[in-house]
């Protein structure tokens, strides 16, 4: 039998498999709550499927969900591509955007927030931490509209993601502003010697690629807290003696509330990069913003190409 296609029917399965919630899908898509169900018990009996289960945190997808939500995300993608005008009007046009980042790129980017609103008072940017996110979860979340972009290391990036990188972070130990520690340079022996904490973001690891490091010359740090964000960290070296390692990018927007040393070994560093999903490739808001965002990083590095550091020596905040 030939199923009758109901372009609408499609909107509403895309709206509830972002959202996992008939509410707030029946708000995104400017229709009521029962008027949304109706559409899911047809969309249950056009697959044949449950589709979406009730659950104690929302709506969960069946697997035969879960295979049709990329497919059907692109496709909508595509569509509203074709519908929507060319010309796009920054200070007129209206959109959401759903970036992912961790935190410290959160705080990296905090100055350029008001120059953004400026340009397009209608767009509105909704930060989501990637916390224990791996990456299938990011991969699914770019696929079902969650997420729009992403900002962060490359190796978190799914292989399917158009991806621009845009810059290459390091690493510094970090003190607060006072910290008794008043050396101009730290060895590795002065780097066992502090308390560290560590960014786990993930949860619960007490260990990094600069204990790796300093394994290969048979030292190791004494680590007694695990947090899940460089926000936390930073709180907690403010309030203690402890130490942490930190981005170099990070550290550096903090100013004079820290002081910050030159790792005494080397670890890989990590390169940063803007990735985004082929649904929004060619949406105009979408676009635009990337631009913008890629841009702040290319300032950044034309910024930072003259600036040398001493190895070894004492990080002075800018």
């Amino acid at each position: 039998m030939t199923r009758k296609l109901d372009l609408n029917l499609l909107l509403a399965l895309d709206a509830l498999m972002t959202e996992r919630n008939v509410t707030r899908a029946a708000a995104r898509l400017q229709t009521s709550q029962p008027a949304l169900s109706a559409q899911l018990v047809r969309l249950r009996a056009m697959f044949d499927d449950p589709l979406l289960v009730a659950g104690s945190r929302g709506m969960t997808p069946t697997p035969r969900a879960l295979e049709i939500a990329p497919r059907l995300s692109e496709l909508i993608g595509e569509f509203r591509a074709i519908v929507q005008p060319d010309h796009f009007d920054p200070l007129t046009s209206e959109a959401t955007i759903h970036i992912g980042s961790p935190d410290a790129m959160h705080n990296g980017l905090a100055t350029s927030f008001a120059t953004w609103a400026e340009r397009a008072p209608n767009i509105r940017l909704a930060f989501i931490p990637l916390t224990r996110l791996n990456k299938p979860d990011i991969d699914q979340r770019m696929a079902t509209g969650q997420l729009d972009l992403l900002l962060t290391v490359l190796s978190m990036m799914p292989e399917r993601l158009h991806t621009r990188h845009v810059s290459t972070e390091s690493f510094v130990c970090a003190l607060r502003g006072d910290h008794p520690f008043n050396k101009r340079v730290m060895s590795m022996e002065d780097l066992c010697s502090l308390t560290h904490v560590i960014v786990s973001p993930m949860g619960g690891s007490f260990v990094g690629d600069i204990d790796a490091a300093m394994a290969e010359h048979g030292m190791a740090r004494k680590v007694v807290a695990s947090v899940p964000s460089f926000m936390l960290a930073t709180n907690i070296l403010y309030e203690s003696d402890f130490a942490a390692v930190f981005p170099r990018t990070l550290a550096l927007s903090l100013g004079s509330t820290l002081k910050l040393f030159e790792l005494p070994v080397p670890i890989p560093t990590g390169k940063i990069a803007v990735g985004w999903h082929e649904r929004t490739h060619r949406s105009p808001p979408h676009k635009w913003f990337r631009e913008q965002l890629i841009d702040v990083f290319l300032q950044r590095k034309r910024a930072d190409e003259p600036a040398k550091v001493v190895p070894g020596a004492r990080i002075r905040p800018r």
